[in-house]
């Protein structure tokens, strides 16, 4: 997959007379072997956090107290 056709200048020069800006957006390059295994690690970590006696308790005490509320 390449790089998505760019704008014109009247086009990029009309969105931006309308309000919009440019951004650029990355996100994970979930095919990256090195990434998936850092992801795997920390869901095994955070899985076993989880398993922990007391953790529960710890999480309420210190978390925000109005999450539930609307």
């Amino acid at each position: 997959m390449g790089r998505p056709t760019e704008l014109s200048q009247e086009e990029r020069a009309d969105l931006m007379r309308r309000g919009y800006r440019p951004v650029e957006i990355w996100v994970p390059d979930l095919d990256n072997e090195v990434l998936r295994r850092q992801l795997q690690e920390e869901a095994q970590r955070i899985a076993q956090a989880d398993a922990k006696e007391g953790i529960m308790d710890w999480i309420e005490a210190v978390g925000p107290t109005d999450w539930d509320k609307p």
